[in-house]
Order: structure tokens, then sequence, then C-alpha cells
């Protein structure tokens, strides 16, 4: 079976993430699976392949060209799919795969115009809620996609027929014509996308990420403190995410804020934080061990390193952090959001703190700190039930063969 999976970077943001390891997977399961991107970002492997654009570097700049007048909005995440990419489409029809498998598709990867035009089977997995909203990539706690957008509080809006509206509208257009089957990670995600106005009669199939167990596993953890340079005995905790210091969703300020709390509660106790300029407090009330950006085996050893790994996410699907930090067998702090109560299980695999409740996250670090070690083989056995990447090819082989099947 032929696959080509479609994202706009090879390295950047989850989304990729999970599409490298979903292709590595098929292709291990005995299919043949390309990923198509826009931007490679210096990956070098075969299965992955790019669109040759000479303009793809321009393209997120483009599309972002509609929102731009919108200044006072709340996040920089927004998407158009307004600029046509015959690139993306050639390279998809060059390949004449039996089934297209979308994942995040913005920055002018397609436009919409783009998936309707794309022939056979398509099947299109929800990173975040952009494909159903007029826009936002996380709605938090907004529901007017259930309706028809406008007033967008992502675009700190007060206008019915905005941008968000006319984005909503096109995507009524089209998703009415589109033939296209939606996979979910997270049931929570399933189940908002199926209480949408745009995706309320799509077939949504739950199957979760894959992890990388070969990489993300247990290890010994004082080892994997000296190889990073990080204190041998004393309690120890993990922040980290892709674009934290910018991206207000991640909760690096709710982080902060607990951290007072946790020195307090927790003496001794001493913080790591990984990622691109995530910058620690500037008079931090405990020791903070900046990391910096990991390539996936050194932030398996920080994982493993931690006594617990803290995800301050106001909204999430189905983070590659928590399953990562999971399958090293180390349990997770985290708000009770989005998908996340599919993944922590109190007492059992992490804590769930109220969201957005700094101080009860603290609390939560901190019990972690004092007990989680005794969750460490529950953790990692999780991960290998839920996330093993033979298990996610498998469903995914099968959902690909339900969709060829003569109706």
């Amino acid at each position: 079976m032929r696959v080509m999976l479609v994202n706009a970077y090879a390295r950047s943001g989850g989304a990729s993430v999970a599409a490298r390891r979903l292709c590595k997977a098929l292709n291990s399961a005995g299919a043949e699976a390309r990923l198509l991107v826009q931007n490679a970002e210096g990956a070098e492997d075969a299965s992955v392949w790019t669109t040759g654009d000479p303009w793809a570097r321009q393209r997120p700049w483009l599309d972002a060209v509609p929102v731009l007048p919108w200044r006072n909005r709340r996040s920089p995440h927004w998407g158009n799919a307004w600029i046509g990419n015959g690139r993306t489409r050639k390279a998809i029809r060059d390949f004449a795969p039996d089934v297209t498998h979308l994942h995040w598709v913005n920055h002018g990867m397609l436009s919409l115009r783009d998936v309707l035009r794309l022939k056979g089977p398509v099947v299109w997995t929800l990173h975040d809620s952009w494909v159903f909203t007029g826009g936002c990539h996380s709605p938090q706690d907004c529901s007017r996609y259930r309706e028809c957008c406008g007033g967008c509080p992502e675009l700190n809006s007060r206008w019915e027929h905005d941008l968000s509206r006319w984005n909503w509208n096109r995507k009524r257009a089209a998703w009415g014509k589109a033939d296209f089957t939606v996979v979910a990670p997270s049931r929570w995600l399933a189940d908002i996308a199926k209480s949408s106005s745009l995706l309320e009669e799509r077939r949504i199939e739950t199957i979760p990420n894959a992890v990388d167990l070969s990489v993300f596993r247990p290890m010994d953890r004082v080892a994997a403190r000296l190889a990073l340079g990080l204190p041998e005995d004393v309690p120890l905790f993990l922040f980290g995410a892709h674009g934290a210091s910018t991206d207000w969703n991640k909760g690096m300020d709710l982080w902060r804020a607990a951290l007072p709390m946790v020195a307090d509660g927790c003496p001794g106790a001493e913080a790591a934080l990984a990622g691109a300029s995530a910058g620690a407090p500037g008079r931090p009330p405990l020791p903070v061990h900046e990391l910096g950006v990991l390539p996936p085996d050194r932030l398996a050893m920080a994982m493993a390193a931690a006594d617990a790994v803290v995800v301050p996410s106001r909204m999430e699907n189905l983070p590659n952090m928590v399953a990562e930090s999971l399958a090293c067998g180390t349990p997770v702090a985290a708000f009770s959001v989005g998908g996340i109560p599919e993944m922590v299980r109190p007492g059992e695999t992490g804590f769930l703190a109220k969201p957005h409740d700094a101080g009860e996250l603290a609390g939560g670090i901190c019990d972690l700190l004092a007990r989680g070690g005794a969750m460490r083989a529950a953790c990692a056995a999780f991960a290998r039930e839920t996330y093993a990447p033979e298990t996610v090819a498998r469903r995914h082989l099968e959902l690909y063969r339900s969709l060829l099947e003569p109706a």
C-alpha cells in the first residue's frame, strides 16, 4: 500500500514529530510510505520528500496576510489556507498514493481548494482544532465553532462578520464537497470535532500518536543526570515545550508562578528547563538548569533523569511531551485539560491539577517529587501498551484498508 503523509514541516512542532514517526512505523509494517513536507529543516531521511517550492520560506508569511490587521489577537497562531499550492498537489499526484494522509498543512502547504482537488481516499489527522474553526488552532473556552464562528476571542474581535466568519464560510463551502476521514489522537478532540458544525457529519476515528520506544525508554536515572551535568541526589522536575517562551498556551507563566510554591513545599528541589530560549525567571526561587534545545536521545535522557515532568499547558490534544515522559517511566504533573486526562492517571502515572491553578500544580509537583518513583513502572507499561509504533501503524492500516474496500 502506498501512503503519502503530508505535513508542512519535517521537524518543527508536535505534528511533524507524529507524522515522521507514523511514516517510519508504516514502512516497518510493510507499507510504502513517504512524508511530503514544505520545509525539510535538514531532515535527511529518504522517506521525507519536499515539494521543491522556491517560495516555501515565504508561504507562511503570505498565508498570514489576512490576519495581519488583527494586531491585538491573543496568539500568533492562525491559519487561512487561502493560497493555492500546485507544487504540493503535483508531488502527491506523482507519487500516486493509494491513500493521502494529511497532518498539519497550514503555512501555505495546502489551500482549501487544494484539498478539494486531492484524488482517492483522504485521511486527515487533527493535531489541533484548526480544521473545524474559523482559523484558530486552540479555541480555549470558546465554542463558537459549534455554530459559525465570528466575534472571535482569539482575534480579540467583537465583529460577527470578522476573519473567523469569512474562513468558516470558506470551509463550509469546501468541506461540503471534500471527501475525507478524520483521525483524532485523543477522544477529547474527537468529541469536540464531532460537536463542531463543520465536522459533525464526518467519520471520526480515535488513534493515538506513536512514540519511538527505542529512544524514549526507562534508563538509569543517576547515569542520565551525570551525562547531562545535573545534580545526582536532589528532587528534580523538568519543563520543556516547543516555543514555550512565545506560546501563551504552553503555560510557561503558570510554571513560573508555581516555582515559589514548589520551593516552599519541597525544600531542596531543583528544576530543569528544555527548549529554545525558554528563559528561566530572572531570580528564580530555586535552582533552574537550562538545557537548551535537545535532540530526541538527549531529551529522553532528561526525562529519565527527572523525578517528574511538568506540562502546564492551558489546552492540549495528546501532547508528545506527556507520552514521551511516560515512555521513559517518569510521571507527569499537568492540568486536567484536553486529552491529558486520557494519558495521566492520578496516583498511577502522574498528577492532574485543576485547570490553570498554579498552586495546585505546585502541590502536584511536590507530591510526585516525594513519591513518583513508585509510579515509574506503571508509566512505562502504559506507554508501551498505548503508543507502541507497531500498534499505531496497524490501526492506521486497518483504517486505510476500510477506505479502499469497494462500497
